[in-house]
């Protein structure tokens, strides 16, 4: 179940719910989603049990289960912070037990917050790993994965709007390249941004705020890859990459940054070529003129023709990924990268 998905469900909450995946802060926020949904303020102190990894037992769940909510149609029971990855099969087998007797207890809402370092999914929808299939066989699993850059740019705006401050959506990307993706960070850092504001008397934030504000963040990530093709650094672009496939990326979502990249200078380019200045092409694109700028940086020394042929190479690469698996995928991607390379790296 995908997190649009379970919005849906928020109305009609049954059973039990595995909450995974690499956002924290979207897991967090629907736990207290289902709180709301299923406690009503009376006797919450009774009818909402959390187990943490350090209480937890197959017998301490299912006592929590089976016990009766108190003047309430349902209770709701949390599991947190529980190591998955190092059960043994005594320990799985037993967890299993507690949970076929789940169904049998209609007043009770279970639901298993799995962290990301201490729960691994496998390689879905086809190599599930064997914890991921015992748990769903008895829970709903709903991925929380990391939101796309065009969601992570809305829920950015919704949260600078909910602190009453005006903010530039074209901004949205220069405040992730500082803070990184993480939800949790950027939550924060807008919440000192908007305080800031407020402070100082000011409708709206600027780029130089952020840079006054915010903390740096190092990450290895689809801006620090296309910031580092930017650069034509070949071993970042390399090493970049290599850690992407290590934390399992998906090979579509970095190719898509790469086809972004270039298909965004190519325009730039021409654009500049036909005359227009920096503050023309930001108008006439809708981007920041700090990307113009970093394009117009990044393209030094290269001519129309270079990157009209790396978009060309970008396509041929979508259309073989698009037709293979995530293996073959990832080797579309890096023979890609391997030939932009060859074409612009100094």
């Amino acid at each position: 179940m995908t997190e649009t998905e379970f919005k849906e469900e928020l109305k009609n909450l049954c059973g039990g719910y595995l909450f995974f995946g690499g956002e924290d802060y979207l897991k967090y926020t629907y736990s207290k989603e289902v709180q709301k949904n299923i406690l009503d303020g009376t006797f919450d102190d009774f009818n909402h049990i959390v187990i943490y990894a350090e209480e937890y037992s197959p017998s301490v769940l299912s006592s929590a289960i089976f016990t009766l909510p108190m003047m309430a149609e349902k209770k709701l029971v949390e599991v947190r912070g529980v190591d998955f990855n190092s059960m043994k099969k005594d320990d799985i087998s037993a967890l299993e037990d507690t949970l076929a007797a789940l169904g049998e207890n209609r007043h009770t809402v279970l639901l298993i917050r799995a962290d990301n370092e201490y729960f691994d999914p496998g390689r879905l929808p086809n190599r599930p790993s064997e914890i991921y299939k015992m748990l769903t066989k008895y829970v709903t699993p709903v991925q929380f994965e990391f939101p796309t850059p065009a969601r992570l740019k809305g829920w950015i705006s919704k949260h600078f709007s909910r602190g009453k401050i005006e903010f530039d959506p074209t901004l949205c990307e220069y405040l992730v390249s500082m803070c990184g993706h993480d939800m949790w960070a950027l939550s924060k850092e807008i919440d000192k941004l908007c305080a800031y504001a407020k402070q100082n008397n000011l409708e709206k934030i600027e780029a130089k705020d952020i840079d006054y504000i915010c903390c740096k963040t190092i990450e290895f990530d689809d801006f620090q890859l296309t910031n580092a093709l930017l650069d034509r650094n070949k071993g970042l672009v390399f090493e970049t990459l290599r850690r992407q496939k290590s934390a399992h990326e998906p090979a579509q979502a970095i190719l898509g940054s790469i086809i972004r990249l270039y298909s965004d200078m190519l325009l730039v380019q021409r654009l500049y070529t036909g005359g227009m200045n920096k503050g023309q092409i930001a108008s006439a694109l809708n981007i920041h003129e700090f990307k113009v700028g970093k394009y117009l940086s990044g393209m030094a020394g290269i001519g129309e023709k270079k990157l009209s042929r790396v978009v060309e190479l970008c396509k041929e690469a979508d259309i073989k990924s698009k037709s293979s698996s995530n293996v073959t995928s990832y080797i579309a991607v890096e023979r890609l990268v391997s030939a932009i390379c060859a074409l612009l790296c100094r």
